[in-house]
């Protein structure tokens, strides 16, 4: 790999950690914003009800934003270029994040509602991101460099929740400001740095509902659909458990921002090791239908099982054993979408992917801040439960042969 190539490689998966580190710095914050009694973001007299609806509107505001905004900037990149598009959605989200400060600074929470909808916006370049990463990867390192995609969004998970754990306890603001730096100096690193990756242009017509147009498209592909219907599922059963375990750890161990972020940058620092490092025999060696198979149904019934236990210390034990499992499963699945087309077509197939995953974590949030008031372990239930559907449903269709017909499959 050359060293331009080189440079480019690595300027986008610093993209992908400051998407991630953004979105990892609300966890511990806004479940503490919402969830302990001494903040007031909401009246005293709130129901926990009431507050996991706003949690869960706050987290799938993102995703909802990103299911419209990452097909048009998947499909524009495939048409502009990669380096336009990273050059306005980074813009977008310094704007989203001097938005989160104004919402903190006059205690409004639909103003951080619409501080995340643009900052969801933004985030759509995920699928530029991953239309780069396949730019610059040969057909046998596309898994590998995937996984490096995994690795810089797991490195970003790590930090995120760390600075916003500890900052939160005395200052929701920081957090925001520091991401909003690290975004401006991102966009200075693309703008001077960044060597355009895409060689081939391509033309398409774009619209706002080009996501919904995804949706139709994902399940009318007949090689590809039965892997998207698993990504739409495990995803909703992935966002159900992750998101809400902070409000699970407040209610039942009364753990403090710092604390929260703490744990979530422990179980990200893992995915990150695991994305990076420890996958790659499997990947090398077994199958990634094998991979996702076996991956989605031990994740599945580990993270079930957690809902029958109590002690603080198994925390240290299942966060490891998730984060890798997760950290096979992503890069595998996307890997495999991208392998169904040409070089040409990255932006669009990845979009579409991108677009499956974000209305399953968009609807998620929507229905699990509704739920969490029933019991502190629901998000343990439903998410492992998701994930068990969607392994019973991946294992029914490929005894059936109905998947794609790949050499690595």
């Amino acid at each position: 790999m050359h060293l331009k190539t080189k440079v480019s490689l690595w300027l986008v998966l610093f993209v992908v950690f400051l998407d991630f580190m953004g979105f990892g710095l609300v966890y511990p914050m806004f479940s503490s914003m919402l969830f302990l009694p001494d903040n007031s973001l909401l009246a005293d007299k709130t129901s926990d009800h009431v507050r996991g609806i706003y949690l869960g509107i706050l987290l799938a505001v993102p995703s909802i934003a990103q299911f419209f905004s990452g097909p048009i900037l998947g499909s524009l990149s495939d048409q502009k270029g990669r380096k336009p598009l990273f050059l306005w959605s980074i813009g977008l989200a310094v704007f989203g994040y001097m938005s989160c400060i104004l919402g903190v600074l006059i205690n409004s929470i639909l103003c951080l509602i619409l501080a995340r909808f643009i900052i969801g916006i933004a985030s759509g370049n995920a699928g530029v991101a991953c239309a780069t990463i396949a730019d610059l990867s040969e057909p046998k390192e596309k898994a590998k460099f995937f996984g490096l995609y995994s690795m810089a969004l797991g490195i970003g998970f790590t930090v995120g929740p760390f600075l916003g754990g500890k900052f939160s306890e005395t200052n929701f603001i920081l957090p925001f400001v520091i991401a909003g730096i690290a975004t401006i100096l991102n966009w200075v690193l693309i703008y001077f740095f960044f060597k355009e990756t895409l060689t081939q242009r391509t033309k398409a017509t774009l619209s706002f509902t080009e996501g919904l147009k995804n949706l139709k498209k994902a399940f009318h592909m007949y090689n590809l659909r039965t892997l998207f219907v698993t990504v739409m599922i495990f995803c909703f059963g992935w966002s159900f458990f992750y998101e809400f375990m902070p409000v699970t750890w407040i209610l039942e161990f009364k753990f403090n921002p710092s604390k929260i972020g703490l744990f979530y940058a422990y179980g990200a620092a893992f995915y990150a090791l695991s994305s990076g490092f420890l996958i790659r025999p499997f990947l090398n060696r077994f199958k990634h239908l094998s991979i996702i198979f076996y991956s989605l149904a031990t994740l599945g019934c580990l993270i079930f099982s957690i809902a029958f236990s109590s002690h603080v210390f198994l925390i240290w034990i299942y966060l490891p054993i998730i984060n890798f499992l997760t950290a096979l499963i992503f890069p595998t699945y996307s890997a495999m979408v991208s392998d169904s087309v040409d070089k040409n077509s990255q932006g669009e197939i990845l979009g579409i992917l991108q677009s499956v995953e974000a209305v399953a974590l968009g609807l998620s949030p929507l229905a699990a801040g509704a739920m969490l008031a029933a019991h502190p372990h629901m998000p343990m239930f439903l998410g492992g439960s998701a994930i068990l559907l969607a392994t019973i449903l991946f294992g029914l269709l490929l005894r059936k042969k109905i998947f794609l017909n790949q050499t690595k499959s």
